[in-house]
């Protein structure tokens, strides 16, 4: 702890430094662990508490020499000067806004040895500056997420009198296990450096906070609002996109940024509207505050916006989180007992085929419940385009409706004959990333980034209950095959069981799974089967809530499961780019078993979706890539590779007719014939 130290490394278990005699414990309480971040005046440590008896980790900011700012007329502290400002404002500030969940805790403050310290709650996880020298530059699905995960908590601090002066990739935090209400998987850290919101004052000629990368223009000369961490946050993206210093990213000599001549990926032009205006040097054409841009956010897309390049027809729009945060996570490494794969297969022609457009002309019937008209068509036919991405999807059961989960928080129905949309469903203030309808076809529940369950009666469309109870992205939704009970899982850790009549929640399941993606009954409806984001699989006994067994199914997250109909093979679709199945009866009944029947590789992405066929002879598998897989289950083996859609895929088997419906991120739904 001592600055001056020339040789600060010691071995774990000394109490005092080796080299200058320092103690490693500051109030003999706090452990050291090891430096996370430093600048002129400050450093940040990992630590330890040891008072407690849980031994929490915690963050503590040191600040070295920090003047006491008293004045001399009145001898009151001047709490409103943004570079000198006390630490016992700071702290009191800190504190009040620390009692959101959104924001890590103030757990202590104190002075010792000449230098002061903020104590606060450690966000467990990988920052952004770390994952974009392991992983590479963000693509727009990551930069989508970041902004709505990260202005919503501007927004709570910024409202209460709070400039975070110091946003950058080190201090922005993903992890998987941090529960945050709203969703958020990425954190804003750090806030040691906060300092209250002036609007309108200026100090010429005081020291400069943040990093010089990333702070805005009017920051260094004094000028501190709310909208300099808009700026800095833009800036951030910026820099996560091109992995190019932002100073490369302004051309002073034309006074205007050249981010795009440096991106690695295309860009909607939406989210690029979003970010030029995010990182305008004049803070009087920038966005005014967290809301104003949250409300740029939610706008989404128009129609037409993105007619200049294919490469750009779809946008993001993420929460959380999935969350999606649900797309970055943290993913715990396990060691499954080594599986034997498919033998490799000779390359098989992907199987492009012939757009045909439906007619929007025809005019669909004003009964709902009309009957079903066999269709005759060669090729795929796209049901939507251009109405902004297409988070979630599911089909009634006498397949005439498509339900599409969009970016505003509301559900499409689209028929899929015609491909209008005969109505909406709007209720949700966050993306819909999960659907589920009941096995008679009357009710449709609906989830997302606002952490609520919404119920919906298809039949006279109007919102039956809401179910409160996650606090975070629901990532999960499933009925139970006597449509009695709703199971959903969520970001949060746990899975809830619902009474579809009363709304009242019967039992709520936790497990080892660290995040649970994807959850699904067994076709008798006596088992629930969870994947989670450590890539555990996890079989409970829906009568008792009983975990009957878990095991490490995939080394990577499990994103999506699927029961075949007579209820024999259970497929798990993961992000280690595999789809592997499994024999039911033997993973209940045999404990020790963990070998699946099959590994089917050929993925070059993560795997987003699994459907079976009506038949339970196909298997349908979607990627984050946009590509479908068609599998048989019997001998195994692919049989075909349909390339449609442009990004992320969600697929599901009409369960009437010989058709794969899919809906992808790239804004549009298609309708694909099989003809098995």
């Amino acid at each position: 702890m001592n600055p001056q130290c020339q040789h600060p490394q010691n071995s774990p278990g000394q109490k005092t430094c080796k080299s200058c005699g320092a103690s490693l414990h500051l109030k003999d309480r706090y452990r050291m662990v090891r430096i996370l971040g430093e600048s002129a005046n400050s450093r940040t440590f990992l630590a330890v508490d040891e008072d407690k008896p849980s031994k929490p980790q915690c963050t503590i900011k040191q600040f070295i020499g920090s003047p006491e700012n008293i004045d001399s007329r009145t001898g009151e502290i001047d709490c409103y000067k943004p570079i000198e400002v006390d630490l016992r404002c700071r702290a009191r500030e800190l504190e009040r806004i620390g009692h959101n969940a959104l924001i890590p805790e103030l757990w202590a403050s104190f002075e010792e040895n000449g230098s002061k310290y903020f104590v606060h709650e450690y966000i467990r996880g990988r920052n952004l500056a770390d994952e974009l020298a392991s992983d590479g530059v963000f693509g727009e699905i990551q930069i989508w997420e970041l902004l709505t995960s990260v202005l919503p908590v501007l927004e709570v601090v910024h409202d209460n009198g709070i400039v975070h002066g110091d946003i950058k990739p080190e201090n922005i935090v993903r992890s998987p296990q941090y529960d945050g209400s709203g969703g958020n998987r990425l954190s804003l850290v750090d806030f040691g450096s906060a300092i209250p919101l002036v609007e309108v004052e200026q100090y010429p000629g005081e020291r400069m906070m943040g990093a010089a990368e990333y702070v805005a223009p009017e920051q260094t000369q004094g000028h501190f609002d709310g909208r300099n961490d808009l700026y800095s946050l833009g800036v951030t993206c910026l820099h996560l996109m091109t992995d190019v210093s932002p100073f490369e990213l302004f051309d002073v000599k034309s006074n205007t940024w050249v981010w795009r001549d440096y991106i690695k990926r295309p860009v909607s032009r939406r989210l690029g509207r979003i970010l030029d205006k995010l990182v305008e040097r004049n803070p009087a054409r920038r966005y005014q505050s967290a809301s104003e841009a949250i409300a740029a956010l939610k706008r989404g897309p128009t129609a037409g916006a993105f007619a200049e390049s294919s490469d750009q027809q779809w946008i993001l729009t993420a929460w959380g989180g999935i969350a999606l945060t649900i797309l970055s996570l943290i993913l715990a490494s396990r060691l499954p007992t080594r599986v034997p794969e498919t033998p490799s297969r000779p390359e098989i022609p992907v199987r492009r085929m012939p757009e045909v457009r439906p007619n929007y002309n025809r005019n669909r019937p004003n009964n709902y419940r009309r009957g079903y008209q066999n269709r005759q068509s060669s090729g795929v036919r796209t049901l939507r385009s251009g109405d902004g991405p297409i988070w979630s999807l599911a089909i009634t059961p006498d397949g005439q409706l498509v339900a599409s989960g969009q970016t505003d928080g509301s559900i499409n129905l689209v028929d899929i004959d015609t491909g209008t949309v005969v109505n909406t469903l709007s209720g949700h203030n966050q993306p819909v990333g999960t659907i589920a309808i009941a096995p008679e076809g009357r009710f449709l529940a609906s989830a997302g980034g606002d952490g609520t369950i919404r119920i919906w009666d298809l039949w006279n469309s109007r919102l039956v209950r809401v179910l409160p109870g996650h606090r975070s992205w629901v990532h999960a939704l499933a009925f139970s095959p006597d449509g009695a009970s709703l199971a959903s899982a969520g970001g949060d850790g746990s899975i809830r069981l619902w009474n579809v009549d009363t709304g009242f929640e019967e039992r709520t399941l936790r497990g080892y799974g660290e995040q649970i993606q994807a959850i699904v009954f067994s076709a008798n409806g006596e088992m629930l089967i969870s994947g989670s984001s450590n890539g555990l699989l996890e079989l409970w006994d829906r009568e008792t809530g009983q975990l009957r067994r878990s095991l490490a199914a995939h080394p990577q997250a499990i994103w999506s499961l699927a029961v075949s109909p007579d209820g024999q093979t259970l497929a798990t679709g993961s992000w280690d780019r595999t789809v592997r199945l499994w024999d039911l009866n033997r993973l209940e009944l045999e404990y020790f078993t963990s070998l699946p029947l099959q590994t089917l590789t050929g993925h070059g992405d993560k795997i987003q979706s699994l459907s079976f066929s009506p038949d339970g002879q196909t298997l349908a598998s979607g990627d984050f890539d946009g590509t479908i897989k068609l599998w048989p289950i019997e001998p195994g083996g692919l049989t075909g590779t349909m390339k449609g859609h442009q990004h992320w895929v969600n697929v599901v088997f009409n369960p009437v007719e010989t058709t794969l419906v899919s809906g992808s991120f790239d804004n549009s739904i298609k309708v694909w014939p099989m003809g098995w």
